[in-house]
């Protein structure tokens, strides 16, 4: 399987890509960036070669510059964290200018020559998911954005330490938008198969504390260690693993929807896909409680309004 990696000089590039080189079905990765980047993806490149010598194991890795986006033909993903990052004093949408065009060049490059999927990584991530569609002209499951699927692991950490249970059995999820409106769902939360409103401690479980801390995880990490990682790296393998597997997993990724949930149109946000190996398979049209669902709804005009302002640019 062959992965382009554009914007792979940045924290989140450089990590995904070594992470992406050390899975068995990952053959060939492109590390692209800008040409003043260059001589640092060389060094990347050198330096996951030998971590995976280490391993036993080897793959083909390239470095290019993004002036020839042709390189990406015959990937199976291009995964798209390039952009302006954001700082303590920033919120996500603040970046939405600058970035959309930034991604706008990336996906017209890549899709005047290439067929591909395109997971956008690049904040803010709903808005540029769907500047990615538009841009691209590709079908709508080929064009997928992170969401709030890292949002929603950090809720279950917060949950699983809370309730001192192993990760793996708790159940939870975040939809909406990646950023201050997102909307954590307890209607569809569970521990061992038990709604976590059932389980003892639940009246003492400090439900709005955990919902700020991880809407303010990432700008957290940015004031302790300059920016996040490992966390929305090891995130996007998670996804290029079920698209590659054909898994069918249900994870929170940004989506465009048509109707599929109320009837709510015209928006990349968060929501629960159903992932396999065209992409997004579909849209899992859930329900949820009224004020969750309520909610929602102000989160996709917060999404609306700012895709508003980027939408021509």
């Amino acid at each position: 399987m062959k992965v382009s990696v554009i914007g792979a000089s940045g924290r989140i590039g450089s990590a995904v890509s070594f992470l992406l080189a050390k899975e068995p079905y990952i053959k060939h990765i492109n590390l692209i960036s800008r040409e003043k980047s260059l001589s640092k993806l060389t060094g990347i490149k050198m330096d996951i070669y030998d971590a995976l010598a280490a391993e036993g194991r080897d793959a083909e890795i390239e470095v290019h510059s993004e002036k020839d986006l042709s390189v990406v033909d015959g990937s199976e993903i291009t995964i798209i964290p390039a952009g302006v990052p954001r700082n303590d004093k920033m919120s996500r949408l603040d970046l939405a200018k600058e970035n959309a065009k930034i991604v706008k060049k990336y996906v017209r490059g890549i899709s005047k020559t290439c067929d591909t999927k395109l997971f956008i990584v690049t904040n803010p991530v709903d808005v540029m998911t769907q500047k990615a569609l538009v841009e691209s002209g590709y079908e709508k499951n080929q064009v997928f954005g992170l969401g709030t699927h890292l949002d929603s692991m950090r809720f279950k950490v917060a949950i699983a330490k809370y309730f001192g249970v192993h990760i793996d059995d708790v159940r939870t999820r975040i939809i909406g938008e990646h950023g201050d409106t997102m909307v954590p769902l307890l209607s569809a939360t569970a521990i061992g198969g038990i709604p976590i409103t059932r389980l003892p401690g639940f009246e003492n479980f400090p439900y709005q504390k955990t919902v700020d801390f991880v809407k303010n995880g990432g700008k957290r990490i940015i004031e302790l260690k300059g920016g996040s990682e490992y966390g929305p790296a090891s995130a996007i393998v998670n996804v290029v693993k079920c698209i590659t597997n054909n898994d069918k997993r249900l994870l929170t990724l940004s989506a465009y929807l048509d109707g599929e949930i109320d009837g709510i149109k015209d928006v990349c946000i968060g929501v629960p896909v159903k992932v396999g190996k065209n992409g997004i398979d579909e849209v899992v049209p859930i329900k949820i409680s009224d004020d969750e669902f309520n909610a929602f709804k102000r989160s996709v005009e917060v999404v609306k309004n700012c895709w508003n302002e980027v939408k021509d640019i």
